[in-house]
């Protein structure tokens, strides 16, 4: 009877391995064309450590660019953009929370010579 509930215990961690070697991390870049500073990559990436599923992000500010790798099971890049738009930054094609962004301090806002922050 014992080696019959080891076996089952052993066959379940096997199925338990596989499935979750199945759903590796994805990682993708994400266009932030608002971060301005190194105030602005360290805001995005302190925030994004807290997201669930988030297991690694890098924000580039000269280049404008978020790299992010996330855990597919517990996340998606709809999340991901919007959790970097609640922190007052543009994502691809989804718009910083305004809200957020008027809290940013003014050396991480657009100034108008440099176009401004798109309209909502």
């Amino acid at each position: 009877m014992k080696r019959i509930a080891f076996v089952s215990a052993l066959i379940f961690g096997i199925m338990v391995t596989a499935s979750a070697q199945t759903k590796k991390p994805v990682t993708v870049k994400i266009q932030t064309p608002t971060v301005q500073c190194d105030e602005c990559k360290q805001r995005i990436e302190n925030y994004m450590k807290h997201e669930d599923g988030i297991a690694k992000i890098n924000v580039d500010y000269k280049r404008k660019v978020t790299t992010v790798t996330y855990l597919p099971d517990r996340t998606n890049i709809e999340n991901v953009k919007t959790a970097i738009a609640n922190v007052g930054y543009d994502a691809d094609d989804v718009k910083a929370n305004e809200d957020s962004y008027n809290k940013l301090p003014t050396c991480c806002k657009r100034t108008e010579d440099g176009g401004g922050h798109p309209k909502h």
